[in-house]
């Protein structure tokens, strides 16, 4: 697989899966409970044949991405999607990692099933489409590398 994907498919990880798949990637789309712990996130990798990439829809304290940062050395891209009244149009950068080697946040606000980029001056909802698009995009350099 060239990449692997976690979070629920009803939700912006599935339009992430689709861009993906638009751009001709294989993808393996898993659950949060599918990397729970370290038994169940070393198996998921071996299923998913090492990728190169992962995406990852966590929540603080972001226990996925500390697991699976320990067991793999593929870029991992965390999506932080923060409730709009909690947001208020700004990131959340106390509790939220910041970027570092191997690891890309992209933090979104959400309202409902519509979301907007953090920071904006003007917010522009996006649909999941769109949304995942600007994903990808936050995540294009290190993508770039597994064609």
């Amino acid at each position: 697989m060239d990449a692997l994907v976690i979070g629920e498919p009803q939700g912006l990880a599935g339009a992430v899966v689709r861009g993906l798949r638009r751009q001709g990637r294989s993808v393996l789309q898993a659950t949060a409970a599918d990397a729970a712990d370290r038994e169940r996130a070393t198996w998921l990798l071996d299923e998913a044949g090492g990728p190169g990439l992962i995406v990852v829809f966590d929540g603080a304290p972001y226990p996925i991405v500390h697991e699976l940062a320990g067991l793999t050395p593929a870029d991992i891209v965390l999506v932080v999607e923060q409730r709009a009244a909690v947001a208020g149009g700004r990131r959340a950068r106390s509790v939220t990692p910041r970027d570092a080697d191997g690891l890309t946040v992209v933090s979104l606000g959400r309202a409902g099933r519509r979301w907007f980029r953090l920071g904006a001056g003007r917010m522009e909802t996006l649909s999941a489409e769109r949304a995942a698009a600007d994903v990808l995009r936050s995540c294009g350099a290190a993508a770039a590398s597994y064609r």
